[in-house]
């Protein structure tokens, strides 16, 4: 009998017992192309006698989550055909060639999120209301992830269908996205307060609270507001950094690391500042677009906070994207800084560092020690310029 099995990522050991080949744990030293890799390159070897296919079939899900290498693994163990299933909304800084046109179906509408929210999320996530754009899309791939353009020489209009996943909760009068500047825990509270009272049947699973910044200094925040609104409020807090899950009757209080594949109702997202990294950006815009009610995005430093604030003025008066398209030259900037974040992306974090000790001429114990600092740190992992600043800052500690 033909097998038809579903291969995951914790399907890897089992390929390699099929095979008979050494397992490679995930770690921050070790990433999935180096696993998949490791499988590709040991079958690659075999001869063509001794192979033997592992699969009739395969289905992917969450193709977006895999590299190259695991589409070459996956086409080299299949006898017939393989399935692959993926979010075009997920990554909004991947490589675009190809990828999502040259398929059977595209499927280009979110039925979760309001339609005003989830523009608002991908303006700020691609930068589409500053001068200096994040990144930028040829037209078909903007119709490939659901947007009309309408040209006005260099001035957009991005525009899509106004989608409702719920027929009866369609107000246009109630904003499904609040921007405001943030300065105070009570805040939140007066957030809450404000939902409870418009929504007669809300409970505390209907929130979720997401806390952007990713220093360590977040967890004493996030300890300090849990407390006001159990004392304040009377409602409990699920500390989902802590739990890793849904707890009943409680407030979903997080960092951006607790999220995926969850939805609420009514998001409240609290951040210092919007900065200008490619994965701050698409964390932001994945957290936005976790409601099907309301965001709220809560911004301490308003720097910057007037033209976000103006944008989300005309996607709401009119249901569109007003930004400016970029010069062919700022286009060619904005395609090699993608390339060079999906270069990032297919190197380990190991592989990443060593490349830079050795730019620097650091190497032996000092080396290691530096690693091991560099991983316990709060630096964004493929930030090349922190990173050999905290080197270069740290080195007389652990180079004596």
């Amino acid at each position: 009998m033909p097998r038809h099995e579903v291969v995951s990522l914790t399907g890897i050991s089992n390929l390699c017992h099929f095979y008979n080949i050494p397992f490679l744990r995930f770690s921050f030293l070790t990433d999935y192309n180096k696993i998949f890799r490791q499988v590709l390159d040991h079958l690659n070897q075999l001869e063509e006698g001794a192979f033997e296919y592992a699969f009739d079939y395969i289905l992917i899900d969450e193709r977006q989550d895999f590299p190259k290498v695991f589409f070459e693994l996956c086409e080299r163990v299949a006898k017939k055909k393989i399935y692959i299933a993926g979010d075009i909304f997920q990554d909004i800084f991947e490589n675009t060639k190809g990828i999502e046109l040259e398929v059977n179906v595209i499927l280009n509408r979110c039925y979760r999120t309001d339609p005003r929210t989830l523009m608002f999320a991908h303006a700020v996530g691609l930068g589409l209301f500053e001068k200096k754009k994040l990144n930028w899309f040829p037209d078909e791939y903007w119709g490939a992830i659901g947007y009309s353009v309408n040209r006005n020489e260099k001035n957009i209009q991005l525009t899509r269908d106004p989608i409702r996943r719920f027929e009866d909760l369609e107000d246009e009068d109630i904003p499904s996205m609040v921007l405001s500047k943030y300065d105070r825990t009570d805040q939140i509270i007066d957030i809450i307060k404000e939902i409870k009272n418009k929504n007669v049947n809300i409970t505390p699973n209907d929130i979720c609270i997401i806390v952007l910044d990713d220093d360590r200094s977040i967890f004493e925040y996030m300890d300090s507001l849990a407390y006001k609104i159990i004392s304040e409020l009377n409602w409990e807090i699920n500390r989902a950094y802590e739990s890793k899950g849904k707890v009943n009757d409680a407030i979903y209080l997080t960092n951006a690391n607790n999220v995926k594949g969850l939805e609420f109702p009514f998001v409240i997202c609290v951040t210092t500042a919007i900065k200008n990294t490619y994965r701050y950006r698409n964390v932001l815009y994945t957290m936005l677009t976790r409601s099907f009610i309301q965001s709220y995005l809560l911004v301490g430093n308003d720097n910057g906070l007037d033209v976000w604030r103006s944008g989300l003025e005309t996607i709401n008066s009119q249901r569109a994207i007003q930004t400016i398209e970029p010069t062919e030259s700022e286009k060619a900037v904005i395609k090699s800084n993608i390339r060079n974040l999906q270069k990032q992306k297919n190197i380990s974090y190991k592989d990443f560092l060593s490349k830079i000790f050795s730019e620097l001429k650091i190497k032996g114990e000092c080396k290691e020690k530096l690693e091991k600092a560099l991983i316990e740190s709060d630096i964004e992992k493929f930030d090349k310029d922190k990173t050999v600043k905290f080197i270069n800052a740290n080195k007389e500690f652990y180079c004596k």
